[in-house]
């Protein structure tokens, strides 16, 4: 399983990525160590936006070039804000 996501950050941007376990990518996210995104280090993740499961990493790369290029695709994917600790909270809870 691969995920493709979507965060917003605190100033309003928006972050595409994907990851195989987005909980523990999340909370590499929130610590802004070396292996959150150097961008997400100057712009902390607020709330998780898109989150799409793929059956094959070849399909998550080729859905997120597709939104990291294409502005009308990406504001369709953006949905419901959800806060990301919450998020990492429902995620706990279902573990």
């Amino acid at each position: 399983m691969v995920f493709v996501y979507i965060l917003e950050t605190v100033d309003g941007t928006y972050y595409t990525g994907i990851t195989n376990n987005p909980a523990r990518r999340f909370r590499e996210h929130l610590s802004g160590n070396s292996r959150s995104a150097r961008y997400l280090r100057a712009h902390p993740p607020a709330f998780v936006v898109y989150l799409r499961e793929c059956e094959s990493l070849s399909d998550a790369l080729r859905l997120e070039r597709r939104i990291k290029s294409n502005r009308r695709l990406k504001r369709a994917c953006i949905g419901d804000r959800v806060d990301i600790e919450q998020f990492l909270n429902q995620i706990a809870q279902n573990e």
